[in-house]
């Protein structure tokens, strides 16, 4: 994108669609760098995404977010969201290429199931961590441009391309699509994540939060506007399924946890908390069910266009 951009967006971020009809649904100062921006629903595919679609690597590596401070000290636990990736593993041990690699977790599981595993990530802290702390050796601090022009002068060509809450990130997710695919082999799996636009609590996390805002997320999914945009960038064989849950057992600890830190520190007053405690098995079914209603995520496996007869 251009630093000059026009005032309202002309077509849709992610199928091409004239906008001329959309109208704003809200506009938002952002906290990290004042700008201001506008949320657009596209009326052809669905897909909700902000304006100006500008992205600012600088989050990343200046830790705008407390997720990266987990990264750059190697403490990130590992995404829930990719769990269902390692269900649903191709056959063919190949090359394997995480987008969006961070400190490399998904790609130590890909190297213990057989794969060559390689990442790229536009954080060099990320990829350090990845390297020196996990032992990584075929990580980059790249964009993938930058990478699919290395492969392209080598004729490296993966059979499993993954990219997990990287999609909402993108300011042209259909080039983003087409740099994925033409970096596979024919019928080459493609998987990856995205947050749930309608996940439980959504609005409250948005309110606690500026994680799914701009200038970090531009794009907001639905499970139909997902698809939309996959098959409009010729990706084949699409499915979409919730992920990103915790076990009821989980999410009681975390509430019980949470709410003995928060007592420990009030030292006798924390008694004061016991009728809260008595609370918690309930809010934790709710919370439970509701992740399981609503997920947090979208986890999406599909393949490229197989070689033509």
């Amino acid at each position: 994108m251009t630093a000059d951009l026009p005032e309202d967006p002309g077509q849709c971020a992610a199928c091409g669609g004239s906008m001329a009809s959309a109208s704003a649904r809200k506009s938002l100062l952002a906290h990290s760098n004042g700008k201001r921006y506008t949320l657009y629903s596209c009326p052809h595919c669905e897909i909700g995404f902000w304006w100006p679609l500008q992205a600012d690597p600088s989050i990343y590596i200046d830790e705008g977010f407390d997720a990266y401070k987990d990264y750059h000290s190697g403490t990130r636990p590992f995404p829930r969201w990719a769990e269902p990736l390692f269900d649903a593993l191709p056959e063919r041990r190949g090359a394997a290429l995480d987008i969006g690699c961070g400190d490399g977790s998904v790609l130590r599981r890909l190297a213990a199931q057989g794969f060559a595993a390689y990442g790229i990530d536009l954080d060099p802290k990320s990829v350090a961590i990845a390297r020196d702390k996990y032992g990584l050796e075929n990580v980059f601090a790249l964009t993938l441009t930058e990478w699919k022009q290395r492969c392209d002068a080598s004729g490296t060509r993966f059979d499993l391309i993954t990219f997990f809450e990287v999609l909402e990130h993108q300011e042209a997710p259909l080039a983003f699509l087409a740099d994925v695919i033409a970096l596979g082999v024919p019928a080459a799996m493609v998987a990856g994540s995205v947050p749930n636009r309608a996940r439980f609590l959504a609005p409250l996390q948005r309110m606690l939060s500026d994680g799914d805002l701009p200038p970090h997320h531009f794009l907001w999914f639905s499970k139909a506007a997902l698809r939309r945009l996959l098959e409009h960038a010729g990706l084949t064989d699409i499915n979409i399924d919730g992920a990103g849950g915790m076990s009821y057992g989980t999410v009681l600890s975390k509430l019980v946890a949470t709410g003995w830190h928060k007592g420990a520190r009030l030292g006798a007053a924390r008694l004061l908390l016991l009728p809260l405690g008595l609370l918690a098995p309930f809010a934790a079914a709710v919370l439970w069910l509701g992740g399981i209603l609503a997920p947090q995520n979208l986890f999406f496996r599909c393949r490229t266009a197989a070689r033509a007869e």
